[in-house]
């Protein structure tokens, strides 16, 4: 079962959604034509009387995936959706960028110098975190646009981060942290008993560790670390923790019991609580109803359904009455953006990619090859859509006319994205 197929009028006023097959029947006998192919919409040919909005949308915000789900009258999904964030693709491009600004800094090179006493706004939200709130009300809106929708339905989730980590905690322990009376290397030393996480050696100058590399999402937080000498610290690099002791079971086990659970995913959906709420009231001007986790885990089970982020969403109700999913092919979203935070290329060390070295393996030496700075060309820029023509079959694509996005200008023409694909043609 697909999901139901949106409609809208001669006047482009949504209509309620029709079943696949009544979609199929409109089209064949032109009385509609396609207005949208993702997500997929149809237009009629004529104009109808108005109907009210009937449906609800419900949305299970999180931290990777969010779920939207369109609910009619009779407690029935019959639209679905997923759409998964680009927050710590956003956070690495940041890193680097700030990389980059240090290491301009450190050459006395001709550069501002760095400034202070700069506070943020009230309600300043980090852009990974903002680019969530941004993608969900982007998709909100969209969804309104093309289905009568009367009111939403968002999962207000609230975790207290220290009962999750510590469900003992009460009274004056909530004001005193992991590391109260210690410093970190301290409280790290007594944690794992002054000996090398990994191999057992003591009596050996010890280095603080990320458990969870830096490089693939781990943080700062003191679960995350650990104590390494020299020799192992280098020997893992930026392995995880899994593959660098795939020999020693008995010691990878022991690092998973003595490490807590990330609380990162827990963070930000705290963080963009309340300001998805405030986003979404001004810009939909529709009653919002904030829903229970709880209640949502009960409703699934007594409608005996998987957990998923789409079902998770039709579930997220403010009455216990089952659900009943008539689509069980959600929309699939996924976020790619349109730039990088960054004015430069870098390897895959981090570093500026001003040259490429390679090693010839018969001769044994370096290869150094300079690459060019980037040149920006004024026909078309990045993220620009444009219509471009495909004179024969290159790289699984067919000759013709395409309208696509600027993925790279380049000095004859642009490359775009088809199908998949970079292609290299010309601006029509």
């Amino acid at each position: 079962m697909n999901n139901f197929v949106f409609v809208l009028d001669t006047n482009r006023q949504p209509l309620k959604p029709c079943t696949p097959k009544r979609a199929r029947q409109l089209l064949n006998s032109n009385k509609a034509a396609v207005f949208r192919q993702y997500p997929f919409v149809i237009i009629l040919n004529q104009s109808v009387a108005p109907i009210s909005s009937c449906l609800e949308l419900r949305l299970e915000p999180g931290s990777k995936f969010t779920g939207f789900a369109l609910v009619n009258p009779n407690n029935q999904v019959i639209w679905a959706m997923e759409l998964e964030h680009r927050g710590q693709q956003i956070s690495e491009d940041l890193t680097k960028r700030a990389g980059f600004r240090r290491s301009r800094r450190s050459r006395k090179t001709r550069y501002r110098q760095k400034r202070f006493n700069r506070s943020k706004p009230y309600g300043w939200l980090a852009p990974s975190l903002m680019h969530r709130v941004q993608t969900v009300e982007t998709w909100i809106k969209r969804i309104c646009r093309y289905s009568p929708v009367s009111v939403i339905t968002i999962e207000k989730v609230k975790f207290d981060t220290q009962k999750l980590e510590n469900p003992d905690i009460q009274g004056v322990e909530y004001q005193q942290g992991t590391l109260a009376g210690y410093t970190v290397r301290e409280a790290l030393l007594e944690h794992w008993g002054r000996q090398c996480a990994y191999c057992g050696v003591k009596d050996v100058p010890l280095q603080v560790e990320h458990i969870k590399p830096k490089s693939k999402g781990g943080t700062n937080r003191f679960s995350n670390l650990t104590l390494a000498c020299q020799c192992c610290n280098q020997a893992k690099g930026n392995l995880a923790v899994g593959e660098f002791l795939k020999d020693k079971p008995e010691v990878n086990a022991r690092l998973k019991k003595q490490t807590s659970q990330c609380l990162k995913d827990a963070a930000c959906l705290n963080s963009t609580r309340d300001k998805l709420f405030e986003v979404i009231s001004e810009s939909t001007k529709l009653p919002i109803q904030a829903g229970s986790g709880a209640l949502a885990k009960l409703i699934r089970s007594k409608s005996n359904l998987p957990k998923a982020h789409w079902i998770d969403a039709g579930c997220n109700s403010l009455n216990e009455q089952p659900i009943t999913l008539l689509t069980k092919q959600p929309l699939i979203v996924k976020c790619k953006g349109h730039g990088n935070r960054q004015s430069r290329r870098c390897n895959a060390r981090g570093f500026p990619a001003i040259t490429s070295i390679k090693i010839d393996a018969s001769t044994g030496k370096k290869i150094v090859n300079y690459i060019k700075p980037k040149t920006v060309y004024t026909h078309a820029q990045t993220g620009d859509i444009v219509q471009v023509t495909i004179d024969s079959n290159r790289k699984h694509v067919l000759a013709g006319n395409y309208k696509a996005r600027v993925k790279t200008p380049t000095r004859s023409g642009v490359e775009v994205v088809i199908n998949g694909h970079r292609v290299s043609s010309k601006v029509l």
